[in-house]
């Protein structure tokens, strides 16, 4: 089981990384392109929702808020950070395209 399948694992069942306190939770998995290569993404949904629910266009997003959320379950390269903003602004971008309808 590769590393992201282990820090979903934990947070299914509440162990590992996941905080017992909040008891299990389930997080969406995404597969996005990052620099013509796919990229698994938990809990992008998520946090997409978060952002759209709190009235946030892809203009004023905080991409740097944005990316520590989502490296608080995800291992995400530092050398790929620059690349990854901005294949999840693009994301965000079409997300929020499609809720607005």
């Amino acid at each position: 089981m590769g590393k992201l399948g282990k820090n979903l694992l934990g947070k299914l069942v509440g162990s590992d990384k996941s905080c017992c306190c909040c008891g299990p939770s389930i997080v969406s998995v995404k597969k996005i392109k990052v620099d013509n290569k796919d990229m698994e993404i938990a809990g992008l949904d998520e946090e997409f929702e978060k952002y759209f629910s709190a009235g946030k266009t892809p203009e004023n997003i905080d991409i740097e808020e944005l990316i520590r959320n989502l490296t608080k379950i995800n291992e995400i390269p530092e050398e790929g950070l620059d690349k990854l903003k901005v294949a999840v602004l693009e994301e965000y971008e079409t997300y929020w395209q499609g809720k607005r309808k």
